[in-house]
């Protein structure tokens, strides 16, 4: 296989775990790190122990806060930051960035001014010449889990038939096996939206509903996953896909996920604020507002959502809104 540079631009656990991956493939990898202790190890002791402990990392895989260094002849690029920095970053790299390159996003959210997938926004930020390279990683692929060598999915999006090729063929191999969308507006959507949806499936935990409920709730989330989608120009039927509905999944399902930890949580304490609740980040509690506000703008029903931004802002019982959408749920003819 030829090897290809690849920068990594973000060195938390969704970076480092890609950076594992394409590493052992023998590709040369950058990481753009801006916490020396990380990049040190990284550098010296070939590991990441802040972000992702009992991994050792491929000696090609190598950290430098200086981002110029790390876009050096990087044929790749990958966007792997959190979604409010995604922007500013990008802009910073623009200069650096080579001719050929291809840009690949796996950051997930919403733009909050523009209210358009982080991934739309960093293609319109990118040089001319290089906009047509831009595409999006998505699918149910828990970071940690992708260096457990278990079987993984993701999907690579792009309206290029090269750049999605080229992204896909780096990616694919043994364990981690690769599907090609040309949706890149709803892969996008689909990876914004997983994140509040799956604090509801963390309320059912909460409230010991059983697999029937869950069921009941991720069919609804789906559903108006879809509505979004074909409102917002988007494929619906990446609603239902390993971008949607797989991403819901393994976000909602999984016993270390954030946003559905939070959910459960949340049933039987006294504050809404995830710090005190024990954890550091939860994508969902923003994002399900921004998402709402998505969702009026383009006229799409969303009762569900609705419920969760209400209960998850309320001042407490924060899970009535969703008891209560649930009470008055009427089901249509399918």
């Amino acid at each position: 296989m030829r090897k290809t540079n690849i920068a990594i631009l973000g060195a938390g656990n969704v970076g480092t775990s890609l950076a594992y991956h394409l590493g052992k493939k023998g590709h040369p990898v950058y990481m753009y790190c801006i916490e020396p202790d990380v990049e040190k190890q990284i550098n010296k002791k070939h590991c990441n122990k802040k972000y992702l402990k009992k991994v050792k990392l491929p000696h090609n895989v190598k950290a430098d806060s200086n981002i110029q260094t790390c876009l050096k002849d990087a044929h790749l690029i990958i966007m792997a930051v959190p979604s409010h920095v995604a922007i500013s970053l990008i802009q910073q790299a623009k200069p650096f960035l080579q001719k050929n390159a291809t840009v690949a996003c796996i950051t997930k959210g919403l733009n909050s001014e523009t209210l358009e997938p982080v991934v739309i926004s960093i293609k319109k930020h990118l040089p001319k010449d290089i906009q047509k390279h831009t595409c999006m990683i998505g699918g149910p692929a828990i970071a940690t889990e992708l260096t457990h060598e278990t079987p993984t999915a993701f999907v690579v999006a792009s309206t290029d038939k090269n750049s999605r090729e080229f992204v896909a063929g780096l990616l694919r191999g043994g364990h981690v096996k690769v599907a090609e969308s040309t949706d890149l507006m709803g892969v996008g959507l689909g990876a914004a939206l997983k994140n509040p949806y799956a604090i509801s499936i963390g309320f059912c935990d909460g409230l010991h509903y059983p697999t029937n409920s869950k069921a009941l709730i991720i069919t609804m989330a789906v559903s108006e996953m879809a509505g979004i989608m074909l409102r917002a120009g988007a494929d619906p039927k990446t609603a239902p896909s390993l971008a949607g509905l797989g991403d819901l999944l393994v976000t909602g399902l999984s016993p270390h996920g954030h946003n559905r930890t939070y959910g459960e949580k949340l049933i039987k304490a006294k504050t809404n604020d995830h710090l005190k609740l024990g954890l550091s980040t939860v994508e969902g509690i923003r994002a399900s507002e921004l998402c709402l506000k998505l969702a009026r703008r383009l006229q799409a029903r969303t009762p569900l959502l609705e419920a969760i931004y209400r209960g998850i802002h309320s001042n407490s019982n924060y899970h009535k809104p969703f008891e209560d959408y649930l009470n008055k749920l009427k089901l249509d003819l399918i």
